[in-house]
């Protein structure tokens, strides 16, 4: 979470993310209908101040308002607060980021035995570092690694554990536009890339042309360079154009899924939130596992596996996937905790994972106070987390269940079943911290 910007809200407005609540249709390709049950989603979000371990990606450079670290410390605990660089710090980093042992196969390999489908890692931020030697610009790995590949070589990992590869990437490039860009507003003072006081002016059509041009150029690049892309996700947009068009994507990656955060694409992603009403179409919410920010932070803490279960849950009783938040440091390592949260989830997955994958909607919550999910055969898995009291009501049913069985422990389950109202209740002291989940025939 930034310092200054303590809302997802409040950074879209900045890089001026599209604020449609629905994507009206999706693709039709057949290679691309797989997002629609693909579940469980891995964000890799790593970059250069990885190497610091206390600020986030991009959103750290801006300038900080007074007691704003108090602030995010209320708001998301005291994991939350991270530290603030000027932009001219924060580029710097670029010099100290050597990843020797970033091993892409190794995570995506442990995110697959997890129940994992697709991975989504960040080929570029607002930073405006790109993660692979690109031939436009000067800031990437092209300048600062030798040329290494950072991005070929997650994709090649992708493919060898058979996960769906998907690229992220940021239209707003900070360090293009450095020079008429702000970098903070502060009391009605902007701040400028030595977080000194100066007046932001609007480029001139020049410049925002030149801008466009190398936007739309380093997205050619992403689709041209690795084979097949199975996703690409957007993180903003130039206002008033767009640096490449719906038709030059689809023609040269034509099963490729797009999230709408350029004006355009297949699903919508709410952020860090579950939605307060069901969207309608393709829709994904992506959330941090990792605490204190989307980036590395050298504290290391992760969300239990209970709230992925909990959220997945919530998610897939609505039809949507779950894209999880994952940081490597600057060696490009995941920590230790990470590994052991993807143990907890193969486990829990291996004995549950058919309540997430290949099923359909339940009447959650018009008929029932617990999320759903169901196949086609008519079986429902009622999903509990492990914060409720353990009461399930379920109502408007025709029929009485045959029989309720906990997921986890094979026991059956007592109910009461009355004017087409289905009660049970378990002992809320024994549900699992990974929640339970009765299947209902």
């Amino acid at each position: 979470m930034s310092q200054e910007i303590s809302s997802a809200e409040a950074q879209h407005r900045i890089i001026n993310v599209a604020s449609s609540s629905n994507a009206a249709t999706h693709t039709q390709h057949p290679e691309a209908q797989w997002f629609a049950k693909a579940a469980l989603g891995l964000f890799i979000h790593w970059g250069i101040p990885s190497v610091c371990g206390e600020c986030d990606l991009s959103w750290s450079m801006r300038k900080s308002s007074p007691g704003i670290r108090k602030l995010v410390a209320e708001r998301h605990g005291l994991q939350g607060p991270g530290i603030t660089v000027t932009p001219e710090e924060y580029w710097d980093f670029a010099k100290k980021f050597k990843p020797q042992e970033f091993q892409p196969e190794k995570m995506l390999a442990a995110a697959k035995d997890a129940g994992f489908t697709y991975a989504v890692l960040t080929t570029k931020h607002h930073d405006g570092f790109a993660l692979w030697p690109s031939g436009h610009g000067d800031f990437s790995t092209k300048n600062f690694m030798g040329g290494r590949d950072l991005v070929g070589e997650y994709v090649e990992a992708c493919r060898k554990t058979g996960m769906k590869a998907g690229l992220y990437f940021s239209p707003p490039d900070w360090f293009f536009n450095k020079e008429y860009s702000d970098f903070g507003c502060v009391d009605g003072e902007f701040y400028d890339t030595a977080h000194k006081k100066f007046k932001p002016r609007t480029p001139s059509e020049e410049e925002t042309a030149a801008y466009c041009e190398f936007t739309g150029k380093q997205i050619e690049e992403l689709l041209t360079r690795y084979g097949k892309i199975d996703l690409l996700w957007f993180d903003g947009e130039i206002p008033d154009r767009a640096p490449i068009s719906l038709e030059r994507i689809r023609e040269l990656q034509p099963s490729i899924v797009l999230n709408n955060r350029i004006g355009f694409g297949d699903y919508i992603t709410p952020e860090g939130v579950f939605p307060k009403e069901r969207p309608g179409g393709w829709w994904e919410e992506c959330h941090c596992w990792n605490e204190g920010g989307w980036g590395y932070r050298s504290h290391e803490i992760y969300k239990p596996s209970g709230f992925v279960s909990m959220e997945l849950a919530k998610v897939r009783g609505w039809a949507g996937n779950f894209l999880l938040n994952v940081a490597p440091d600057g060696q490009g390592r995941l920590p230790d905790v990470c590994y052991r949260r993807f143990e907890e989830l193969a486990r829990w997955m291996k004995t549950c994972g058919e309540a997430y994958y290949d099923v359909g909607i339940g009447p959650w919550p018009e008929q029932a106070n617990v999320p759903i999910t169901s196949k086609a055969d008519g079986t429902w898995y009622i999903h509990i987390d492990f914060l409720s009291e353990g009461q399930v009501s379920i109502n408007g049913l025709e029929r009485k269940p045959k029989s309720l069985r906990n997921l986890r422990t094979g026991e059956n389950i007592n109910y009461s079943f009355k004017d087409s109202t289905l009660k049970f209740e378990l002992d809320a002291g024994k549900i699992s911290l990974m929640g339970e989940i009765i299947v209902m025939n």
